[in-house]
């Protein structure tokens, strides 16, 4: 009860802090990014009072109970089921299926107990698998695992409990021969290893190994049980806790920079102290301000600006009893963290040999070099390189043009960093050869989308990935069969887009290569011309990797039409964006919503017209205020707001890169700094106290969602994580985080790949933070 005294103890502050904030006619923004711009506060309605009012109350009661519910599922009672479903009442809920290799069922829960009719069983054991997720297993722990089971033929089956992520290894796992009687199956087992707050329970339905494919059959499985019998030997778990009373930038500050750090637990006015590291001297002194209001954290905060200290050096800051991880204040003080974010690319290049002098541990040899199959034809194609997309090995359009357009809005904005002999050494193969790295690397990709156009449509395949996700192996051990997903609309409007633009990037780099890239954008916007607009993707059945979809491609056409009028000055492309600048201006930065790289390519060139480029520019400022308000409304400055979802620090990374337009369009430093601080809460001055680029800062990701990682043991430094995912779009992440703050909503653990993993396109945004901060 202690922990939820706390946070009961915790929201009620809030809710008064807020209430004393509505009665004296102000909100969280005066304080916060007060610094950045003298603002006046908006006097606040009684109406949005009684909203505000319910708002608080309906977060309290969620967080209350949902903390609840957790202490209690935490609590295993010996003689207890630890399955809340495990007699089908409540249907299906927390059961699923899992189908591959071939395999064909369908599950369904009629009468209260599960049937799975098995049509095809596949190629193996789990090519037909129907699971539980939902429960834990504490270390010491001795279970009983049991559940009654028949078949329409005589089988054999696989049933395990297992860890739902890595190499999926059972911790217990038993066959048995069942028949067309149910019978009671069970066994008794001790936890041996560490506790898992998140494991699955299996019973595998596919081909038994050895075995010819079964015949059609109906398999009836109930009560299914795992029950705690001995408690004796459960070893308690002491968690360690790694956050710091003061959250600063864990990398740390340029001179010049705007600097600020966050605390949770100090009060209004309590002064701070900035303590050099080697000597223990105090070398700068302030005050905290004003509290103010996270609700995304479920905290209230304390804002600390000691941003006209400028020497340079290791600091920590201290308060009381409280202070900071150590950071740095120095003109090249993100030099390092810009190549090694930039290097990921390079490790994660496909189909070349990675060197061990490049890329250290993680080196691997040519890997994915066989044919691809076309989905649903006889047909084959060779189509090697580009970049492994995220914590697979899967190589998809649409990412991989997003990231492509990241390091030419990079060059673009940060020309002067790239041309530099910073900007020729970085550390790949090419360094050294008189070209940007920066567009070297970029090349890698653009070749392999070359291979990813249709021939005969000009249309460009969705994705490149075996059927199936592989096991945590290295890249080379890989080995399933390579297959072409169907054409979509967006990775054609998206290759166009980024052809069209390195048409124009390379011209005076490699005239011929350029010249490659215009042709093959011009056949696919003849493609485009042909298919609907709003013909959305999705896997079909077979295919379980990475999706991407997108239903709606207007914003790729659009883009795609302004690169290809910017190459061309055929007047068809400036027709078709004109069109849609007239009714509605779209933003966005990322592979789902990228209007952004449209509105900037034509603010940015000749090709703008008054009238048109009047529309962009107020919407673009419009946005950037939007996201301005929600860091003066945030306690850590944060623009989300509360939406943390999937991916939420590219998100985070992308709203700043808006924020910067709005300075960029305007020359307003209220932007500038907004955006500064959204990398400063990446890199440590966040409610987590986490750097959520590894191998960075005092407190960083160390067992991330990415194969090699995994395979090596080791972490990759330099990879961006997705950060707090309010949805828990996981087991682990349900398991642990259920009923935390949106801001909380993130576990450092390789089976949460929803709020763990990496890519290529939450790395590419951080590079142009950094190369556009580094080159200022």
């Amino acid at each position: 009860m202690k922990k939820n005294i706390k946070i009961i103890i915790s929201i009620l502050l809030l809710f008064s802090l807020l209430l004393g904030c509505v009665g004296c006619g102000k909100t969280g923004a005066e304080t916060g990014l007060d610094n950045i711009a003298k603002e006046s506060v908006t006097e606040t309605t009684s109406a949005s009072v009684e909203a505000s009012e319910t708002e608080v109350v309906e977060e309290i009661a969620t967080v209350t109970d949902s903390d609840a519910e957790t202490e209690e599922e935490d609590i295993q009672i010996v003689g207890k089921n630890l399955l809340d479903n495990g007699d089908f009442h409540s249907e299906l809920s927390r059961w699923s299926s899992y189908i591959a290799k071939g395999g064909n069922g369908v599950f369904t829960a009629p009468g209260g107990e599960g049937k799975v009719k098995i049509n095809n069983s596949g190629k193996v054991n789990y090519a037909v698998q129907i699971y539980y997720d939902g429960f834990a297993l504490k270390k010491g722990g001795v279970y009983e695992f049991k559940f009654d089971i028949c078949s329409t033929i005589p089988r054999n089956i696989e049933a395990r409990i297992q860890i739902n992520g890595g190499d999926y290894h059972a911790y217990v796992l038993n066959y048995y021969d069942i028949t067309p009687d149910m019978t009671t199956y069970s066994c008794t087992f001790t936890m041996e290893e560490g506790s898992d707050p998140a494991p699955r329970l299996c019973i595998n339905l596919g081909t038994p190994k050895d075995q010819e494919v079964l015949e059609e059959h109906v398999v009836r499985i109930d009560n299914v049980a795992v029950t705690l019998v001995d408690d004796s030997g459960i070893e308690k778990i002491q968690t360690e806790d790694r956050t710091v009373g003061i959250n600063a930038n864990q990398i740390g500050y340029l001179p010049e920079g705007y600097k600020t750090a966050v605390s949770s637990v100090v009060k209004a006015n309590d002064s701070f102290d900035i303590v050099e590291k080697s000597s223990g001297k105090v070398v700068y002194s302030g005050n905290f301000g004003p509290e103010t209001v996270s609700l995304a954290a479920g905290e209230k905060v304390c804002l600390a600006d000691f941003s006209d200290f400028k020497t340079p050096g290791t600091y920590i800051i201290k308060s009381g009893e409280s202070s900071s991880y150590e950071f740095t204040i120095g003109e090249d003080v993100y030099d390092e963290l810009l190549k090694k974010t930039f290097l990921f690319l390079y490790s994660q290049r496909c189909g070349i040999e990675t060197t061990k002098e490049l890329a250290g541990q993680f080196a691997h040899p040519e890997c994915h070099t066989g044919t691809a199959v076309v989905y649903g034809t006889n047909e084959t194609k060779a189509v090697q390189g580009g970049w492994h997309d995220a914590g697979d090995y899967g190589r998809y359009v649409v990412p991989g043009a997003v990231t492509v357009a990241d390091l030419f809005r990079t060059y673009e904005d940060a020309t002067e960093l790239w041309d530099s002999d910073f900007g020729d050494s970085i550390g790949i193969p090419e360094s050294g050869n008189k070209i940007p790295d920066i567009l070297d690397e970029a090349r890698f990709e653009l070749e392999w989308m070359l291979d990813m156009q249709d021939n005969k449509t000009g249309g460009v395949y969705h994705k490149i990935s075996c059927y199936e996700f592989p096991g945590f192996v290295m890249p080379q051990d890989e080995k399933e069969q390579l297959v072409l997903s169907p054409v979509s609309n967006a990775a054609t409007a998206d290759f166009a887009a980024v052809m069209a633009d390195a048409s124009v990037i390379y011209k005076e780099i490699d005239s011929n290569f350029a010249d490659i890239c215009l042709k093959a954008a011009l056949k696919a916007w003849s493609y485009l011309e042909t298919s609907p607009v709003g013909v959305g993707y999705r896997n079909p059945d077979d295919i379980l990797t990475g999706e991407y979809p997108d239903a709606r491609d207007t914003d790729e056409r659009y883009w795609a039409a302004i690169e290809l009028y910017k190459a061309t000055g055929d007047e068809k492309y400036k027709n078709y964006y004109n069109d849609i600048i007239s009714n509605y201006v779209m933003h966005g930065y990322g592979w789902a919503q990228i209007s952004s790289y449209g509105n900037m390519s034509y603010l940015n060139s000749s090709i703008k017209e008054d009238n048109y480029a009047s529309i962009i520019k107020n919407d673009v400022s419009r946005k950037s205020d939007e996201l301005y308000e929600c860091v003066l409304t945030d306690g850590y400055m944060c623009a989300l707001g509360k939406d943390f979802s999937w991916g939420s620090n590219m998100t985070v990374c992308n709203d700043s890169r808006i924020l910067l337009d709005g300075y960029n369009l305007t020359g307003n430093d209220k932007y500038l700094k907004a955006a500064e601080v959204q990398l400063t809460y990446l890199l440590g001055e966040n409610p987590l106290s986490y750097c959520y680029v590894t191998g960075f800062g005092s407190v960083s990701p160390t067992h991330v969602h990415h194969r090699p990682s995994m395979a090596t043991g080791y972490v990759l430094a330099g990879m961006l994580v997705g950060g707090p995912n309010m949805n828990l779009e996981d087991p682990y992440a349900k398991a642990v985080l259920y009923g935390l703050p949106g801001a909380k909503c993130y576990v450092d653990n390789e089976q949460s790949f929803s709020t763990n993993e990496v890519t290529i396109y939450w790395n590419s945004p951080m590079i142009y933070l950094l190369s556009y901060y580094i080159n200022r």
